[in-house]
């Protein structure tokens, strides 16, 4: 089971995650997963797979250097949201009355050489292979 306090890190403790490259392999739209494929070194075969459920918004190549995630301060994702166009402006004014969203939504944070992949998500967790009858 990953992390799930904003502000932790490393949160699938993966060790050395900059040996390990992701990929996305499959996002199932009508159960909002997202699931990527995580290979160590040059191996054509994934070591694990990342799940990422209640998948909201995305912002990442298809495939990145590096399986080192966070998860952001609840105010960056706040931020990121109201940016992306999933909450309005009046969360600031009645925050109490999007709670629903803003107490279970996470902003993961992969880091890469060149710039953090960004995912926000209901939960995330580490698994040994993705059903065949996702189709």
């Amino acid at each position: 089971m990953a992390k799930r306090q904003p502000g932790s890190s490393n949160i699938f403790n993966i060790s050395k995650p900059m040996a390990y490259r992701c990929q996305i392999a499959q996002y199932h739209r009508r159960l909002s997963r997202l699931y990527l494929a995580v290979y160590q070194g040059r191996r054509d075969e994934p070591a694990f797979h990342l799940l990422f459920t209640d998948v909201a918004y995305l912002d990442a190549p298809m495939s990145w250097l590096g399986a080192d995630f966070d998860i952001a301060e609840q105010p960056d994702c706040i931020a990121l949201m109201r940016e992306a166009g999933l909450v309005g402006a009046a969360i600031e004014r009645f925050p109490e009355a999007y709670a629903a969203i803003t107490d279970h939504a996470r902003l993961y944070l992969a880091r890469t050489p060149h710039r953090r992949a960004r995912i926000i998500a209901g939960s995330a967790a580490i698994l040994t292979s993705i059903p065949d009858d996702l189709g």
